[in-house]
């Protein structure tokens, strides 16, 4: 379990109640969690502090989740940032307008038991990831 609690991420999304579904998600499994309403505020969060990894909203206001996206992976230093989006919309939208091989992992919301644990899941990969690359 020591191996997770250093795992680190920012959620962004415009939506508090969404924010606070994945703070006590994420909280709960002993990770530190920092939060962004948009793609500028989280850029610059990105920028001021070292991450393991991001989940970004769809929709949002002054950046979205694709805009944050393509300007993340333009930056030398957070291009291999692991980032996981989560939408209302079906998969077939999102993908008319997001490059899915910058992301790490795409779910849809609402999140339910089934979203929520491949979500915990994937994050534990990365942190076993970060752990090996530390070792």
């Amino acid at each position: 379990m020591d191996k997770f609690m250093s795992l680190k991420i920012l959620v962004v999304d415009d939506n508090p109640i969404c924010r606070q579904v994945l703070i006590d998600l994420l909280t709960d499994k002993g990770w530190q969690v920092a939060t962004a309403e948009n793609g500028i505020q989280a850029l610059q969060k990105c920028k001021d502090k070292k991450f393991n990894a991001v989940i970004t909203g769809f929709y949002m206001p002054v950046v979205d989740g694709p805009h944050f996206l393509r300007m993340l992976k333009e930056m030398e230093e957070l291009a291999q940032l692991p980032v996981i989006m989560l939408s209302t919309q079906e998969q077939k939208e999102v993908e008319a307008q997001v490059d899915f091989q910058l992301l790490s992992l795409y779910l849809r919301k609402p999140l339910n038991c089934d979203t929520k644990r491949q979500l915990v899941d994937h994050l534990s990969t990365l942190a076993v990831a970060t752990d090996d690359k530390a070792a």
